[in-house]
C-alpha cells in the first residue's frame, strides 16, 4: 500500500501544471466567450457526461461548452454539469438550434426548441445560441426573429448563426431586428479556411468562432469536402510542432487563436483537454504563420 500511494504521489509531482483558463474575446455586450469551447459533437454521446465533468472539474480549467440540439446530447451535458457541481455562472453554455430538421420549421417551431433545449440542459438561459444550419431565406428569418424574442425574455444572452454564408448573412440583415449576430461558427483550421468569408464577418462586426479546427474527428469531417486533411497529418504542421517543441494540435489550435478567433474542440481525454488550454505560453513567429496560412489554397 505504500508503495502504491508512493507511485500516485510521484505521478502527480510528474504532472504537467494545469494551464489557465483560456482568454476571452467580447461577443456582445457584457458576454465575453472564452477562446477554447469543449465541442460535444463528435459521434461520442456516451462520453459526454463524463467529458463535460472533466472539462469543468478540478483538474482543468475549462469553461466554455459547446452543443447543439441535433447533438442529442443535452442531459449528458446537464448529468456532467451535476457531477461538478459547478455555478452556473462559471460555466459557458452555447447552444444551436435548426431551422428545418425533426419536424421544427417556422418562428413558433423554433421557439419551442429554445424551451426545449433549456428543459433539457437544466437551465434557465443558456450564453450563446445560434441558427446551425441556414435554411430558406424565410426560414432563417423566422427562426432569427425567434432567437431574437429568446434574447428578449433572458433565455439566452446573445444569439448568432453557424455556417452562414456572405450572401446569407445578407439576406438575413434585410429583416433583423438585432444586427450584427454575436458569432458565426464557421469550419476553419490550416488545412481548410474561406477568407472570402472571415473577411466578410470581420467587416459585419461578427466574431468568427472556428469549428472542426483540426480538420478531423471521431465521425469525420466535412474539411474532406474541401480537400481538408486532418491537421495533424500536414507536414508543415508537424515541422513546426517539432521547431517549438510542442504538439501538433497545439499548433493547428494556436494558428486559429493567434489570429483572434475562438474555437470549438472535442477530446475526451483530460491531458489533451489541457494541452488544447494551453496555447498561450508560445506565440507563432510571424514566418511560421505564414506558412501555415499557405497550407490551403482554393
Amino acid at each position: 500500500m505504500v508503495h502504491y500511494l508512493l507511485a500516485v504521489a510521484a505521478t502527480a509531482a510528474a504532472a504537467v501544471a494545469i494551464p489557465p483558463a483560456a482568454p476571452t474575446v467580447s461577443i456582445a455586450k457584457d458576454v465575453d466567450l472564452p477562446m477554447v469551447a469543449l465541442g460535444t459533437g463528435s459521434g461520442q454521446k456516451g462520453a459526454v457526461a463524463n467529458a463535460t465533468a472533466l472539462w469543468l472539474g478540478p483538474d482543468c480549467n475549462g469553461v466554455a461548452i459547446d452543443t447543439s440540439i441535433v447533438y442529442k446530447d443535452e442531459t449528458e451535458i446537464r448529468e456532467g454539469l451535476a457531477r461538478v457541481g459547478v455555478a452556473r455562472g462559471d460555466v459557458f453554455l452555447e447552444t444551436k438550434l435548426v431551422t428545418r430538421s425533426d419536424g421544427y420549421e417556422g418562428d413558433a417551431s423554433v421557439a419551442a426548441e429554445v424551451a426545449d433545449n433549456l428543459d433539457q440542459l437544466g437551465v434557465s438561459y443558456v450564453d450563446l445560441t445560434l441558427i446551425h444550419f441556414p435554411g430558406t431565406a424565410g426560414a432563417n428569418r423566422d427562426a432569427w426573429a425567434a432567437l431574437e424574442a429568446a434574447l428578449a425574455a433572458n433565455e439566452t444572452r446573445s444569439i448568432g448563426v453557424s455556417n452562414f454564408s456572405p450572401d446569407q448573412l445578407a439576406e438575413l440583415k434585410k429583416t433583423a431586428t438585432i444586427w450584427p449576430p454575436a458569432v458565426n461558427q464557421l469550419e476553419l483550421s490550416v488545412s481548410y479556411h474561406d477568407d472570402a468569408a472571415l473577411e466578410y464577418n470581420k467587416n459585419e462586426g461578427i466574431v468568427v468562432q472556428a469549428y472542426s479546427p483540426l480538420c478531423g474527428g471521431f465521425n469525420g469531417s466535412s474539411c474532406t469536402a474541401h480537400d481538408g486533411k486532418n491537421v495533424l497529418t500536414v507536414p508543415e504542421v508537424i515541422a513546426t510542432a517539432s521547431k517549438y517543441d510542442v504538439s501538433a494540435a497545439r499548433v493547428g489550435l494556436k494558428w486559429i487563436v493567434q489570429q483572434g478567433f475562438p474555437l470549438a474542440t472535442a477530446t475526451w481525454d483530460l491531458d489533451y483537454m489541457n494541452e488544447d488550454l494551453d496555447l498561450w505560453s508560445f506565440t507563432l513567429a510571424d514566418d511560421d504563420m505564414a506558412l501555415l496560412s499557405s497550407v490551403y489554397t482554393p
